[in-house]
């Protein structure tokens, strides 16, 4: 589907009263200044930009503009990217590219009316842009607090996190200070109040408490007003005095949900409830607080998912309806590149159509309703606690804006109807994303951790369709290079240290291709799988701590750590191509994630030379599994293989190795005889005898469990296993990490 951005220019002659009567009501009471989510005008009317046409280029959301003169001159703009477009009264347009992910920050881009850049810059954790009420400065969160920039000069200036907040006229700006409180006691009551300041030029005017915690703020035209939007109330704060009044209050079985100043006109968003309905309606007052006149917008069934309350259930139910298997577009870690740099997957994407309603998964409080550039971007984060401390939750992203029933401090049930799905750019490509987050502080701001993988949480899980795996180089399953290089290998003469890629991907219940949840492997020499050289070890389990939002260093280590991205094996992953080449020798077979497992490989240096079983498996989140294998040789000029009960007598190489715990040592005797199996350090010092003794012929597994003989874990560091028998010796090298 494609969208063209119609902007229309020129003054509007027009009543405060006429000009709010223009606005419009959602269900749930949030005022719309545009007859479609795809339609905006400027806070002065001076400008309307309609979005007919939008498109998707490498990914990233692209537009053509069709502006409007005075005249009714027609101009294209053709591809400006961005995926929000905010129209202003100061003959410039602003565009916003806002990705979901702090992997790649959003880019503000100014354009001028004739579709010519003035500047660009990157910000890191921006949400909720906006134009001021006057429609000449541009205004946004990021990281550190709040930006307005004049979009005449191009000057910016930057004040602290307020929640929420509104500009007014000049360098004026009103908000909810920030509390370290929870919004709730232990008692369950709220908080007694909330602290309001006004900033004036930078500095601290004013400040005042109200009792119930603000939703919305807005300024009345000539600054001396900041109207103050409670569930309950409208509050007038005057700047100059200090002092609040009530200007109106809510109606029974109504609350409000938005307000806006227009032209000395009040209007108020209210969301009444009538039986089994939710109904919005616009009030319109005077500044005395008289009701000028009302309108009544459309009314919706109060939305719930029945049998979510479910005792006996274990983990979480899906957040779209039924509670039943869903298709999944993106899983949890999976490869993303839209242009820029690649990153992880923070979440899942739960498929469904537009305008699909979004359920809570579980209880909690409302910690953000926000958007990181425009309407395919907003989300709403859901704690799952009201303390200010660090503190788990979930968020549910792209949600259509106007269908947002919750405000921040809000509480929510499990089943509780949160928003619907937004319609997506892409086709059939409608999804809520489903995140596992962790953050702190009474509002959320959007660089929230992802601290785990939320399918996995999902009790109904029912598809069952395997993993499946194809040809990493050429026609061969598995591809080899020489460890952290693009050098590759012949499979039938590795030598040295190798890493080892995994062409594997997963459809659930969809056609997009996505990552499996685990992928393990074992190495053994043909025709002794009993003696693995490399035994069931973990390559990836995508279950990890990403700070993807917060745009920090763990995402793109993963990024290198867990796929391979060069010629041979390109692994893509957008809305065009998905594949996913996993370097699965990457891991020192632990969910620790870290330096070290970049150099961990196959270590095939002291190996006999010989044809080994390559063997991997892999398993989605529903249990579905595949394996798969392939006989590689290796040849580093050792001695070849000799098969076992071959009058030899054989150590194995430890596995795994490095070892952060214990070791698993294979052994082979010819005959029955006395053995001693002890390691020792990197200065021929006895660590701890293992075996001391008469063994039978045949195989044999000993286990270290890393300590030495006075029980003591050994250091990090270098040892060796050696079995001496009547027949002979033999080492193996050992590696202890802590």
């Amino acid at each position: 589907m494609r969208w063209i951005a119609a902007i229309a220019f020129g003054a509007l002659a027009v009543s405060g009263c006429a000009l709010a009567a223009e606005l419009d009501v959602s269900s749930q009471g949030l005022i719309v200044d545009y007859d479609s989510r795809l339609r905006a005008t400027s806070p002065r009317g001076t400008c309307t930009i309609e979005i007919a046409r939008a498109d998707m280029s490498d990914g990233m959301f692209v537009a053509d503009l069709v502006l409007i003169d005075q005249a009714g001159r027609r101009r294209i703009l053709p591809n400006i990217p961005g995926s929000a477009f905010l129209p202003t009264d100061a003959a410039r347009i602003v565009s916003i590219g806002g990705p979901d992910t702090e992997a790649l920050p959003a880019t503000v881009r100014i354009l001028d009316l004739e579709g010519r850049e003035l500047t660009e810059w990157e910000v890191a954790a921006l949400s909720d842009p906006a134009v001021s009420p006057d429609g000449t400065r541009l205004t946004y969160r990021d990281r550190d607090g709040i930006v307005v920039l004049d979009l005449s000069t191009l000057e910016s200036h930057r004040y602290p996190h307020l929640a929420p907040y509104a500009l007014g006229p000049g360098e004026k700006i009103a908000g909810a200070r920030p509390s370290a409180e929870p919004e709730f006691q232990a008692s369950g009551a709220r908080r007694a109040s909330t602290e309001i300041v006004v900033i004036v030029g930078g500095c601290e005017a004013v400040r005042a408490m109200v009792a119930e915690r603000p939703r919305r703020f807005s300024w009345t035209e000539d600054g001396r007003t900041v109207l103050v939007a409670t569930r309950t109330s409208v509050l007038c704060l005057d700047v100059a005095s200090g002092q609040t009044s009530r200007l109106m209050r809510a109606p029974a079985a109504a609350e409000i949900r938005d307000i806006r100043s227009v032209a000395g006109v009040v209007v108020v968003g209210l969301r009444e409830t009538r039986g089994a309905y939710v109904i919005g309606r616009l009030v319109a007052l005077d500044p005395d607080g008289r009701v000028l006149w009302t309108k009544q917008g459309p009314r919706r069934a109060i939305a719930t998912e029945s049998g979510r309350e479910r005792p006996e259930a274990r983990g979480i139910p899906w957040p779209l309806a039924p509670d039943a298997q869903h298709p999944i577009g993106n899983t949890y870690g999976e490869y993303q590149w839209y242009g820029g740099d690649a990153y992880l997957h923070p979440g899942i994407d739960v498929m469904g159509s537009a305008g699909q309603p979004v359920y809570a998964v579980a209880p909690g409080v409302v910690k953000a309703v926000l958007t990181t550039s425009g309407i395919w971007h907003w989300r709403v984060a859901v704690a799952d606690s009201p303390t200010a401390e660090t503190c788990p939750g979930y968020l549910y992203a792209h949600l259509d804006e106007p269908t947002i029933t919750v405000d921040v401090g809000d509480t929510v049930v499990l089943g509780q109807y949160l928003g619907d799905l937004v319609e997506w750019p892409v086709a059939d490509f409608h999804h809520v994303h489903f995140a596992r987050i962790e953050d702190s502080g009474d509002q959320w701001y959007g660089d929230w951790l992802s601290i785990s993988n939320p399918q996995l949480e999902i009790s109904s899980q029912s598809e069952t369709t395997p993993p499946e795996f194809e040809p990493a180089r050429g026609s061969d399953l598995l591809a080899f290079c020489v460890n952290e290089t693009s050098d590759y290998l012949d499979p039938d003469a590795l030598y040295g240290q190798v890493d080892i890629i995994a062409h594997v991907g997963d459809r659930i219940a969809s056609n997009w291709v996505c990552t499996a949840q685990e992928i393990r492997y074992t190495i053994y020499p043909v025709g002794y799988p009993e003696f693995p050289v490399v035994d069931d070890k973990l390559a990836a389990y995508f279950d990890m701590v990403l700070d993807t939002y917060v745009g920090g260093p763990i995402d793109p280590f993963l990024v290198d750590l867990l796929y391979k991205q060069d010629t041979t094996c390109p692994t893509q992953g957008n809305y065009d191509a998905r594949e996913f080449y996993h370097i699965i020798t990457n891991s020192d077979g632990n969910q620790v994630y870290e330096e070290s497992d970049l150099w961990q490989a196959w270590d095939t240096t002291e190996l006999p030379d010989a044809q080994y079983v390559v063997r991997v498996w892999v398993r989605d989140v529903a249990g579905n599994a595949a394996a798969d294998s392939m006989i590689v040789t290796t040849a580093n000029g050792n001695p070849t293989f000799v098969p076992y009960g071959e009058g030899t007598l054989r150590l194995f190489a430890g596995h795994p190795n490095p070892a952060r715990e214990t070791v698993t040592l294979d052994l082979w005797l010819p005959s029955p005889e006395d053995v001693t199996l002890s390691i020792y350090d990197v200065g021929g010092r006895l660590v701890r005898t293992l075996v001391d003794g008469p063994r039978s012929e045949g195989p044999h597994r000993v286990v270290w469990n890393g300590r030495d003989s006075r029980g003591n874990p050994v250091a990090s560091g270098t040892y060796f296993a050696r079995l001496s028998a009547g027949s002979g010796t033999a080492d193996v090298k050992l590696a202890v990490v802590r």
